[in-house]
């Protein structure tokens, strides 16, 4: 029999852990298996959420390499968002094509080219089919008839083999085989060659420019009066 007044073991002599074992114990099993537990449900939170308003933004940027700010698909992309067109130098269009707000031509279109805004023909620039556009500055070579609803512009280096057809002024610095017509003016700078008919409302032609043709002055038409009595009105 064990003496009654015998004291009780104290911690740690039986084997047991002492009070302060037993916490360490407990912050040790909460940082490990707590921390475990507390990962994989932010995880699984973050999942059911939906990765489209709670995404990575590492992992996003990883899927898509990076791309030079000269890079040309970049470039292209900027064409496409301002709606403008270019064709560079050295590059080849076999067949008509449409153009945007504002198209910038410096290659070769074997066919026809419609603008629906601005066109810049540059130096390089060829066309062997008809040019329609809504303003053309010209500066390279047009097999076809060019006709635009506003102003064109023939610089020094522009050669055109056919007809011209403008709605309002035409400029011409450099060479035309073929007849210009438009209701504005007609200005032919020094220089310039102008092998075809003219028909214009005002002509103003430089010293050293050269019009070979038939030059065809077009009055101004009179405007009408909307104040003037009708015929019915002045009926009796």
């Amino acid at each position: 029999m064990s003496d009654k007044n015998e004291s009780p073991p104290r911690a740690g002599e039986t084997g047991m852990p002492e009070l302060g074992d037993f916490s360490d114990f407990a912050r040790a099993s909460r940082g490990g298996l707590f921390s475990r537990l507390a990962e994989r449900f932010s995880e699984a939170l973050q999942q059911g959420r939906g990765g489209a308003r709670h995404r990575n933004a590492v992992a996003e940027m990883r899927r898509f390499p990076a791309i030079a700010p000269d890079d040309p698909a970049t470039r292209r992309s900027r064409n496409v968002n301002l709606r403008r067109m270019v064709i560079p130098e050295g590059v080849t269009i076999e067949g008509s094509m449409n153009g945007g707000a504002e198209s910038e031509i410096g290659g070769r279109i074997e066919g026809d080219l419609n603008v629906d805004g601005a066109l810049f023909l540059l130096k390089t620039a060829v066309v062997t089919g008809n040019v329609r556009a809504g303003s053309c500055q010209m500066d390279g070579l047009v097999e076809g008839g060019v006709e635009v609803s506003n102003d064109l512009a023939i610089g020094k280096t522009g050669r055109l083999n056919a007809n011209v057809v403008a709605g309002r002024n035409v400029d011409i610095a450099g060479q035309v085989h073929g007849n210009v017509s438009t209701p504005g003016r007609l200005k032919l700078a020094a220089g310039s060659v102008v092998n075809g008919d003219v028909h214009v409302r005002v002509l103003n032609m430089e010293e050293g420019a050269a019009l070979n043709g038939v030059c065809t002055m077009r009055a101004p038409e009179p405007k009408s009066d909307t104040n003037a009595p009708t015929k019915e009105q002045l009926k009796p």
